[in-house]
This record gives C-alpha cells, structure tokens and sequence, in this order.
C-alpha cells in the first residue's frame, strides 16, 4: 500500500486550519467583525453563523490533542486579524484574542510543533471594508503591514515560518469578482485585477518590512500560498495547444507567482491579453520580486476550481503533480517547494468513515504525491520538503457553510462538548507520518 523510504529523511509532515473555519466566538471576548461575518448574515441566509463551527477559541486542548494524535511535525493555521484589532487599525490589541493565540504558538512549540502562521486567510476586519472599500483600496497595504508588524513583534521570537495572505487568487477573482467569497462584491473585471495588484503589493511590504527589522533576529522565512490547477494540452506535440496551455498556468498561478518569482512583473502573454492590467514601476518591480523564501503551493482536487470566466481552452486539468512541480521549476528557478494545502471535501452526512476521502488521499499519496515526489526529487532535482494535510478538523466551509466537511477529524457542530473524533483519513494520515518518521524541523 504504501512504500518505505519514498519520502526523503527530513520531509515534513503537517495539517492546516483558517482561523474563520474552526475558531467559532465571532462576537466573543471584543472580537470584531470580518467580512466573512457580515457576508455570512447577508448573503449566505439560513447557512447560520461560525458559532457553529469546531469552537476552536475555547476548545484549545482539543486541537492540541487531535495534532498529538496525528503526529504532525507543524500546523499551519491563521490569526484572525478583527480577533487582535476589532477595526483592524493596530492600536492596543484585544487582550483576550492575543491571549489565545499566544496559548496556542506556546503549546506547540512546548510539543515541538513548528507554528507556520498565516496572517490573511480571508477574513478582513468588516471595519476596513466598510471604511475604506476592502482590498480595492491601496490604503489597506499599510494598515496590513501594521497588523503584521505587530505580529512579528509580539510572537515572532516563536514562529519561524510565517504566510502572508493564502491564495490571493480566490480573494481576489471570488471576493470582488464572482461574488460567492466575501466581501460578496459583483465586481468589473478591472476590480479583480486592481485588487490583485494590491495584494501583492500588500504581500511585498511585509515581507521586506520582516526581512530588515526582524529577520537578521528572528531567523524566520516568509512565503505566500499560491494555488492552482494543472492543465495539459490535447495534443503534447501541437505548439498551439501548448501555447494554450502555458497561456491558461499564466492566468492563474502566473499572474502572481511571476511579480514574485520571476521578473517583478505580469507574465507577457497576460499583459497582451488583458488591456487593462495594472502596470508596475520598474522600482517596483525590483522591490517585488524575490519576496518569497519558499515556494508555498496549493493544489489538489477540489483546493482549486477555475471559474466560469477562466477558459480551460480545450485542455485537460491534470493532477499530475510532478509536471506542475516541473513547470514551477522551470518558470521560477527552481525555488523550495511547500505542498502548503490539500485535502478532499465530504458530504455533511459523513461522519467517521470517510472512506471517499481516504481512498483519494491514497491514490493521491501513493500515485501522484509519493512517486511525484520521489521522481521529481531523484531525476528532476526539485526540493519539495513537506506537505499540508487540509484541514485538521471539520469547520465552516466558506461559501459551502456546513454542506460539506474537509477535517481529519469529525466535529457534531450542534454537540456541547464538540469533540474532535478522528475519521478513517486521520488514522492513515497518522500512519503515513509515521512510516516517514524522520522529520525534523523546518
């Protein structure tokens, strides 16, 4: 089923959360209200609130010992930006939140657990959208490097690996285009673009901010997650369905993976097909590329759909991981690589015996991450140095609500005690880590 010493001594083994997802207590203890809450009561009716989610906040413990289950040598999750700054304005941050999260970073390191902190998973303080527009506004780009600051200052000296904003892909085509993420807004086509260019402009501050004033001491790395599908000509030998294809990775992951790992700026053939695509000064350019220490990549069936509006142009998704890693490789110059999220969704019904998704975690594993890995490792020299299991436990699935779960562990969301019991894929991910034992830290 599974085979021996695939994986390379060192490979990392770990599980992610969204601070939206499990934490629940939206109003509790002065937590101020995020976008997700205000698109909640708005425009996802009958869906309820996050209260019934996994209540992580006050059901720390039970996180702990489901990650003690598990035997993970890191858990990436998110800070709740409203949760430290109701406004989102960095002023004297809410005890009660910083409390909690100074709990949680303390427990992991006591367990050797590698904290991998993520500041932006989607979860704007609603003040800063009502205020000032959201993302749309570039004002935004220093009031998130204040937050970010803060963090670095306050639990820096514990957190080595830290994320900026997860897939700013879907922030920016889902929040302020399609409308099914919040803030839910039906934008124009240039507002997906616009608020694309912030967050990576938002994206480039911090990591220079952490790279002069707290690097040289902290002696952390900071990346982005950047999600994708992968796409393969019909014909491999037609140039123009090739073209296709680089031309549909170019709209989706090179639309920010380029500024970042290439060249500071948009892929060629994006800026010829879209008119009005925000330019950058060649002084930012230079600022924005190479802020990433690391490669964070999320992919993975149901991590990524293309919408409506990105054309598959007659091509094929692919789960080919290893041709995706190659692609990566060759376009970014062979950066380090994170596999930072996947995971499979099940129905609500589900509870324990998730075997659907156990059965594409293995194929996963075992086809497509296991021998793409170990090729892409052994004959294309590609250093891929650990993987993300998504998500630790089951909780609120965005614009899904509670329709469909993703954890490795099942939460009765309607239950008091909301115990975290491990389903048949948290059993195998504990045997996958543990066949592959030779972890060590970051």
């Amino acid at each position: 089923m599974f085979l021996y010493e695939t994986f390379p001594k060192g490979f990392l083994w770990g599980v992610g959360t969204g601070a939206l997802q499990v934490e629940g207590g939206w109003r509790k203890d002065g937590k101020g209200a995020s976008v997700w809450d205000q698109f909640i009561h708005t425009a996802l009716r009958g869906a309820e609130s996050t209260e019934l989610s996994s209540d992580s906040y006050t059901l720390l413990d039970k996180d702990l010992s489901a990650l003690d289950f598990l035997g993970v040598t890191f858990y990436q999750f998110s800070i709740s930006w409203s949760r430290l700054f109701p406004t989102g304005v960095v002023a004297t941050p809410n005890e009660k939140g910083l409390q909690y999260y100074n709990s949680l970073i303390d427990s992991l390191v006591y367990r050797n657990i590698d904290p991998v902190v993520t500041l932006y998973h989607w979860d704007l303080p609603w003040t800063l959208q009502e205020k000032y527009g959201g993302w749309k506004n570039e004002s935004i780009i220093d009031i998130f490097n204040d937050y970010a600051t803060f963090c670095f200052q306050t639990f820096g000296d514990r957190v080595k690996y830290w994320i900026t904003i997860h897939n700013p892909y879907l922030v920016a085509w889902h929040g302020y285009g399609t409308g099914i993420h919040a803030p839910g807004e039906k934008g124009k086509i240039t507002t997906v673009y616009s608020v694309g260019h912030n967050l990576i402009k938002a994206h480039a501050k911090v990591w220079h901010n952490y790279r002069t004033h707290f690097q040289p001491h902290q002696k952390g790395l900071m990346s982005i997650v950047l999600g994708s599908h992968w796409i393969e000509p019909n014909n491999s030998e037609d140039p123009l369905d090739i073209s296709k294809s680089q031309r549909s990775m170019e709209r989706v992951l090179g639309w920010f993976a380029n500024p970042i790992y290439g060249d500071g700026d948009y892929p060629d053939e994006l800026k010829k097909e879209i008119s009005f695509l925000p330019t950058f000064t060649e002084d930012e350019k230079n600022y924005i590329k190479g802020t990433a220490d690391f490669f964070a990549f999320s992919f993975g069936p149901n991590n990524f759909k293309p919408p409506n509006t990105l054309p598959k142009m007659g091509q094929n998704l692919s789960l080919n991981l290893r041709e995706v890693l190659n692609w990566i490789k060759l376009e970014y110059n062979s950066p380090r690589i994170l596999i930072a999220e996947n995971g499979w969704f099940t129905d609500s019904h589900v509870k324990t015996d998730d075997t659907t998704a156990v059965y594409m975690m293995k194929n996963f594993v075992n086809k497509v991450l296991q021998e793409s890995i170990y090729k892409a490792i052994k004959y294309d020299n590609i250093d891929v140095f650990g993987y993300t299991a998504w998500s630790l436990l089951d909780g609120f699935e965005w614009q899904h609500a509670y329709n469909i779960r993703r954890g490795l562990f099942y939460v009765d969301f309607k239950s008091e005690k909301k115990e975290r019991i491990p389903k048949s894929s948290a059993f195998y991910y504990k045997q996958i880590i543990r066949e592959n034992d030779e972890s060590h830290p970051l």
